[in-house]
């Protein structure tokens, strides 16, 4: 079976979206590597060029830090105290991309930075990237990335940036499914895409040194995190629930999936039931499943309901 024939039996049959590349290469006669191909190809939203333009702007992004230097009179169990801190964390890369762009942007300390602990100028511009998001794409996100960028942004006396919607692929991971482990390179292993970079927390250190060599390799580190988050990102939205509904940042009368905007959507015989009301179900081409915004439920019928008590 050819690639487009694949990507052919995904729009035909958005289910199968969900389904083991290895269980669909041997049922359809063809590679794991164009079972991933064809996902890639149907995930990357609308087809439909106009309806691309009003997707909302969704930022992939991953930052990297310094780690605290402090004094300790031990290994095990200690409190520190603040002024037995040195140097508290700042930020030495960061990287991010447009979901579906094919560009990755990145930014890194100089050595003179990193010697006078000086992060305004990279915090800065992760910061204007965050101000023009509309939804931001994190692993392990609403605990690390976006308060660590909150805490570096008001050190620096910058402002908050507008409001963004947040999806952290690690909440999602550890919520939905039962993995092993719920790192970002471990669920990358496990849905066949290429990892994470080997390093060593050597690279951290000489990074904090201001060696210039090991902030060009801590920038290329970072780029690899985030070009793996995308894909892991792509792998779990058919299954977050609480998916931002893309629907409501496009001006468009069609009929359009919550998760990715696609309007291929395909009608199924199911319901979501409400105490209220009936919803119908679809299936969009990249897996995720929608419901109508009108009830189907004959309102000319009588329904009661529990008192609230």
């Amino acid at each position: 079976m050819t690639l487009e024939q694949i990507v052919d039996k995904f729009k035909k049959y958005p289910k199968a979206m969900t389904n083991g590349a290895g269980n669909l290469s041997k049922r359809w006669g063809c590679s794991r590597e164009d079972v991933y191909k064809a996902r890639k190809i149907v995930r990357e939203g609308p087809k439909d060029e106009e309806l691309r333009k009003k997707l909302p702007k969704v930022l992939i992004f991953d930052i990297e830090t310094s780690p605290s230097i402090s004094y300790t009179f031990g290994r095990f169990k200690y409190n520190i105290a603040y002024n037995q801190v040195e140097q508290e964390p700042m930020m030495l890369t960061w990287s991010a991309k447009w979901l579906y762009s094919t560009e990755v942007m990145s930014d890194k300390l100089t050595s003179e930075e990193v010697i006078i602990a000086n992060d305004y100028r990279i915090v800065k511009s992760l910061w204007d990237l965050m101000d023009e998001a509309d939804i931001v794409v994190a692993h392990f996100g609403d605990r690390f990335d976006v308060p660590m960028l909150n805490t570096r942004a008001i050190l620096n006396g910058l402002p908050p940036y507008n409001t963004v919607r947040s999806i952290d692929t690690k909440k999602v991971a550890s919520k939905t499914f039962k993995f092993p482990s719920n790192k970002l390179d471990a669920l990358a292993k496990y849905f066949g895409i290429p990892g994470k970079i080997d390093t060593e927390f050597q690279l951290w250190i000489d990074c904090i040194k201001g060696m210039k060599g090991a902030l060009e390799e801590m920038e290329i580190y970072n780029i690899q995190d985030v070009e793996v988050l995308e894909e892991v990102y792509l792998k779990l939205r058919p299954y977050i629930k609480s998916h931002p509904n893309v629907a409501v940042y496009m001006d468009t009368d069609k009929r359009v999936c919550s998760a990715c905007g696609s309007d291929n959507l395909t009608q199924t015989d199911k319901y979501q039931y409400t105490n209220t009301g009936k919803f119908r179900i679809y299936r969009c081409e990249c897996g995720a499943e929608s419901r109508g915004r009108r009830t189907d439920f004959d309102k000319t019928k009588t329904l009661l309901t529990s008192v609230p008590r």
